[in-house]
């Protein structure tokens, strides 16, 4: 499925193409090689007479979907344990008269609740048809995305103001997963391991909540409270976080860590906001997912280097730091107790990496290169 979309794009794929589109796709039958060798060739092979790419995308095929994509308010999608709202308020007024129904948005999480854990779910009330939840836009405060943008298109503004955070969002998950998920239902679902998190909470991003008329906003790493509770009340829902502009003198960089490179499960995620004045760190904000039962900023780390000349020796202090800010757990992604393998360890390693330059301008080292 992922190269047939790659397929009705026309263009024949460069390899590189073909290796994005297929990332998180893991075979263990046919291996890599031929299918790479078959994205690579696929705009070569002769169309069938049943079916072409063109005919895919004929007048006829276009006007049906636009037909099945107009809507209005009479729209409303409503039937038993179902409801799709189509404005920010009808949203708001539901979920309070109905505060313990099911938000879904892309349900890349959810639908793994039915298949796998064979829940029951309640009233599911579903967002994806809210305009106003999928806006991003920029102002003077800074980078406002609503909870209903995809990741694809919620990572794509992220990086073009902080293109430090290019790796993350293309190892963060598959295209197919990106085009349905969103950023908001990354931040909601609060898992440990939301790759989000970090980048997010290291730039100071602000969260965006709403219940009824009333809207309420918080630092983002205040949300979270404990493993799969946080701060958002019955009826509530995330409307969109708010991340702060670029600003001359900060410098960033977020890497990820995972058993295999195209693995969206990572064993750790750390991302390192660092403001820099005259040779000197004078603010630094730490975030590490995968370090505890939630994503949080490494407190004794920054404060270990605040005051520091930029240099190796303050990321040395602050590595040293670590092992107060967290006490990292045994699962499936890694160990605490192996120090080759443990999410210490790789804590450690990810700010060590930030040591390897110490001229001004950006972190230089790549998860690859460690």
């Amino acid at each position: 499925m992922s190269l047939f979309a790659l397929y009705l794009r026309g263009a024949q794929p460069a390899r590189e193409a073909v290796l994005d589109a297929i990332s998180g796709n893991l075979c263990r039958c046919t291996g890599y090689r031929p299918i790479i060798d078959a994205g690579c060739h696929m705009s070569g092979y002769a169309e069938t007479a049943r079916w072409n790419p063109v005919e895919a995308q004929s007048a006829l095929r276009v006007k049906a979907l636009q037909a099945l994509r107009r809507r209005s308010d009479a729209d409303s999608l409503r039937f038993s344990g179902f409801y799709a709202p189509l404005t920010i308020d009808d949203l708001a007024t539901t979920l309070e008269a109905a505060p313990d129904s099911l938000v879904l948005a892309g349900g890349t999480d959810v639908g793994l609740w039915v298949t796998k854990h064979l829940r029951e779910l309640p009233t599911i009330v579903y967002v994806g048809g809210v305009e106003e939840l999928r806006q991003i836009q920029r102002s003077a405060a800074g980078l406002h995305i609503g909870a209903g943008a995809t990741l694809t298109d919620a990572w794509a503004a992220l990086v073009a103001e902080f293109p430090a955070l290019t790796e993350v969002a293309k190892r963060f998950a598959s295209p197919p997963v990106c085009n349905s998920g969103t950023l908001g239902g990354n931040i909601a679902n609060g898992s440990p391991i939301g790759d989000s998190m970090p980048a997010l909470i290291a730039l100071g991003a602000q969260l965006h909540l709403r219940k009824g008329a009333r809207v309420r906003s918080m630092p983002l790493e205040n949300f979270y409270l404990g493993y799969q509770k946080k701060d958002i009340a019955a009826g509530e829902f995330v409307v969109g976080v708010t991340v702060p502009p670029a600003i001359p003198g900060k410098l960033l960089a977020s890497y990820k860590i995972a058993k295999r490179t195209e693995q969206d499960i990572s064993a750790v995620c750390g991302a390192f906001a660092v403001d820099v004045r005259d040779d000197h760190i004078v603010n630094a904000r730490f975030a590490y997912g995968g370090m505890a039962a939630i994503p949080a900023r490494a407190l004794h780390a920054e404060t270990a280097v605040i005051g520091m000349r930029w240099s190796e020796t303050a990321f040395d202090k602050a590595a040293e730091a670590l092992s107060a800010d967290f006490k990292p757990l045994t699962d499936a992604r890694a160990t605490a107790g192996v120090p080759t393998s443990d999410c210490g360890k790789h804590a450690e390693t990810l700010l060590h990496a930030n040591a390897a330059k110490t001229e001004h301008g950006a972190f230089p080292v790549r998860v690859a290169d460690v």
